[in-house]
């Protein structure tokens, strides 16, 4: 949680309660509900709001407390720290002996760009789901979808009648629009995939 919280307010671990203070401010302005109304926004106010009060109290509680010897390092500790070191490092280190670390350093960022695109990607398109013209866009990509499909059968299926004319023309004509019915067909297919990512029909709705 300490490190989660200097992450949030997009600071270096460690870093003096003066700049805590001062990160803070400039992220509360920055994502306050009535200042920023794009999607995700609140939910990143929360989240600088929480870190803000969880080391403001861990300052405090550390100047008030006696000091105590460091307890031993553990393996939560060590990530904590492996993150606070590598996570703004893209290039391998020179030196071999830190390279499994940045390497599960930089697993764990992709892993946490990927959930935090995907959490993106559900707000944008939940919000996009509210919309007027959200049926309308998605009945007529459906249209389209069926049109492109039947054009896609009717050319790869036609040709096949050709067959049975004896005309080499005509034989050679059925050769080549086959493959391309067969290939719009793949298209729609793809487009199909297209329609249900862009449109959030596997989410559920709110």
């Amino acid at each position: 949680m300490l490190a989660e919280s200097y992450r949030v307010l997009q600071l270096p671990y460690g870093a003096q309660m003066s700049q805590i203070r001062q990160a803070y401010r400039q992220l509360v302005l920055q994502y306050h509900p009535d200042r920023n109304r794009q999607p995700g926004a609140y939910e990143v106010f929360l989240q600088v709001q929480a870190a803000y009060e969880y080391l403001q109290k861990y300052h405090t509680v550390g100047v008030a407390a006696p000091a105590f010897p460091p307890a031993p390092q553990t393996a939560a500790t060590k990530a904590e720290r492996d993150w606070e070191k590598y996570q703004h490092l893209y290039e391998p280190p020179a030196d071999p002996r830190e390279f499994a670390a940045w390497a599960e350093v930089a697993r764990e960022r992709v892993r946490r760009q990927k959930e935090k695109d995907h959490a993106a990607y559900v707000q944008r398109t939940l919000e996009m789901k509210k919309q007027w013209w959200y049926g309308i866009a998605l009945a007529s990509s459906y249209a389209l979808l069926l049109a492109g499909s039947l054009t896609g059968i009717v050319i790869a299926i036609i040709p096949f009648l050709f067959l049975l004319s004896d005309h080499p023309k005509r034989v050679f004509l059925a050769v080549i629009l086959v493959p391309v019915g067969w290939r719009i067909v793949n298209i729609m297919q793809n487009f199909r995939q297209d329609i249900r990512r862009h449109f959030g029909e596997d989410l559920p709705e709110e």
